[in-house]
């Protein structure tokens, strides 16, 4: 088992110089190989040398490598745990202790005990929304639990913005996840920031921002109220003011951050719910993908939620290729609304229209009377198209009855269901969801964060909340509806993979599927419940090319 030091490794973009990443303790050995990647405990064996500053190497586009001295928590049918992966043309060759490097240009990479998953997938978040957030996130603070851990990260953030541009986070968090219970004040806010307007928003704090110095004459200046002594403003009117001096490259280079974060805590594919007025915004993930330069997969669902009828849903339906896309960018369904009522009774014949043409839906389906309305609603859309081999599901289902649930095996559709509560506070409603009656009863079931305004993005966030049913100030919010850790890894990884028809190439470590994979900071199912918490990734693959932790970046598309 590997001690401490050699579990917390950090493969930083810090320590990238010309093809080569080499963190203290590491060793590289063959030259400077293309994709070499190493940090503290960790080993890079690169057979092939690289180019040194001489031009191209032969090598220079290779996803070829081995991960040895692993312990790969594989997510297949029988849960087996293996000691070695190699990896060839971004796809997993060979598994098992017998892996080797396979040809002149693979590298080989002594794990040293270090835990590897599936890249993580949430099968519901608003991540494009998040990427054109305005400011530069800091959305680690979801997981600090004091002022001054708070500040800390706000400080290493600064180090990486310029002067004088806002540090932000536009929900994810709240003061019920700090010991002091509270927000911090200016000063604190200025002591961590001192070069930078920070403007943080908090998820179910009564619609209240904060703010530091600089960042209240900012706010004066648009004609904002805010409070001078505690630094406080209303959200909605902070957010707007910070809209309207934004640029188009301000939200390409926001969407490119978030994939970073994104990366940099496992994730690799993500379900996008929408949320969006039109279909803009997603140009900016669409240029990356354009560009070769997509770490986080994309899997959008068309959301109307701003239509008062069905109109825009069946135009998207009609006028759209269904499924259409690569492995890389590929919309899957309507969703996460399909018009600004969730009861309307015209909702029927909008789910028969979606079934008819074979298309893939999901919808949102947070209250009693919803479940109920859109069980009842799917029981008509069977009638009419095969709603189970399109994978419909239905999000959120925190209220779900039993006779609700055995509604839904009998569909034979599923769900994607999210530790979003975890930001709630004791006594809010709804909590749950019940995870455990929707596992025992073998309901297809993805697992997601619903983020970012409303819930934390980070994975391990969620997953703390699936197999605690704790929020974060620690109290018990969904008490008997917990799951184990391993189950709450499947969620994320096979479970998601197969509500966007991703199961025959992602959520699992099996030979032919793409190499998504993620190395961890700790191994999630030994660490203690704080420590899960905390857990990262150290270098994150996408079909073996390294898009965190070292030096890759996706292959460029021809």
């Amino acid at each position: 088992m590997p001690n401490d030091n050699q579990k917390r490794t950090a493969f930083s973009r810090r320590d990238s110089i010309k093809g080569a990443a080499v963190a203290a303790g590491g060793t590289v050995l063959g030259g400077t190989a293309a994709g070499a990647a190493t940090a503290a405990g960790v080993t890079v064996l690169g057979n092939e040398p690289g180019s040194l500053g001489k031009g191209r190497s032969p090598c220079d586009d290779s996803q070829d490598l081995a991960l040895v001295n692993g312990r790969f928590l594989t997510m297949d049918d029988k849960d087996s745990v293996l000691s070695a992966v190699a990896i060839r043309d971004g796809r997993i060759a060979e598994v098992g202790r017998h892996a080797q490097a396979l040809g002149p240009c693979a590298q080989t990479i002594n794990l040293r005990g270090a835990t590897v998953i599936p890249g993580l997938i949430d099968s519901h978040v608003h991540f494009i929304r998040c990427g054109i957030n305005p400011g530069h996130e800091v959305r680690i603070i979801e997981t600090a639990t004091s002022i001054a851990e708070l500040q800390q990260m706000i400080s290493e953030r600064a180090q990486t913005v310029p002067a004088g541009e806002f540090i932000t986070c536009i929900g994810g968090w709240n003061r019920n996840g700090f010991a002091e219970k509270r927000l911090p004040t200016p000063s604190e806010l200025d002591a961590a920031a001192p070069q930078n307007p920070v403007y943080l928003s908090e998820t179910g704090g009564g619609g209240q921002a904060i703010t530091n110095t600089s960042g209240i004459a900012f706010f004066q200046s648009q004609g904002v109220t805010v409070d001078l002594n505690a630094g406080t403003l209303n959200a909605n009117q902070g957010l707007a003011a910070l809209q309207a001096v934004q640029t188009d490259g301000d939200k390409q280079r926001g969407t490119g951050e978030v994939m970073d974060i994104a990366s940099s805590l496992g994730l690799t594919m993500i379900h996008d719910h929408g949320g969006l007025s039109g279909l803009t915004s997603y140009q900016y993930a669409l240029n990356l993908w354009r560009q070769g330069n997509l770490k986080v997969r994309q899997r959008p669902f068309f959301w109307s939620g701003d239509d008062p009828g069905f109109s825009i849903e069946q135009a998207r339906i009609l006028n759209n290729f269904n499924r259409l896309g690569d492995d890389f960018w590929r919309p899957i369904g309507v969703g996460e609304r399909l018009n600004t009522s969730t009861t309307n009774p015209d909702f029927v014949d909008a789910c028969r229209f979606a079934a008819s043409n074979g298309w893939t839906l999901t919808q949102h389906s947070l209250t009693l009377a919803e479940v109920q309305f859109h069980v009842a609603a799917y029981q008509q859309a069977a009638t009419v198209g095969p709603i189970d081999q399109l994978r419909w599901s239905l999000c959120h289902v925190n209220p779900i009855t039993d006779d609700l649930i055995q509604a839904v095996v009998d569909l034979g559709i599923g769900v994607n269901i999210q530790g979003t509560p975890y930001t709630s506070a004791l006594g809010s409603t709804p909590s749950g969801p019940p995870f455990r009656k929707l596992l025992d009863a073998g309901i297809p079931a993805g697992g997601g964060s619903d983020a970012t305004n409303v819930a934390a993005l980070n994975p391990w966030l969620m997953m703390y909340y699936m197999t605690t049913g704790k929020n974060n100030a620690g109290d018990v919010l969904n008490p008997g509806q917990t799951i184990s850790r391993l189950e709450a890894l499947r969620l994320y990884t096979i479970g998601s993979a197969y509500l966007s028809f991703d199961d025959d190439r992602l959520g699992t470590i099996e030979e032919g599927k793409l190499a998504d994979l993620a190395v961890l900071s700790d191994d999630p199912l030994k660490v203690s419940d704080d420590k899960l918490r905390k857990i990262s990734s150290v270098l994150t693959l996408q079909a073996g090319t390294v898009v965190h932790g070292g030096i890759g970046t996706p292959r460029e598309r021809n």
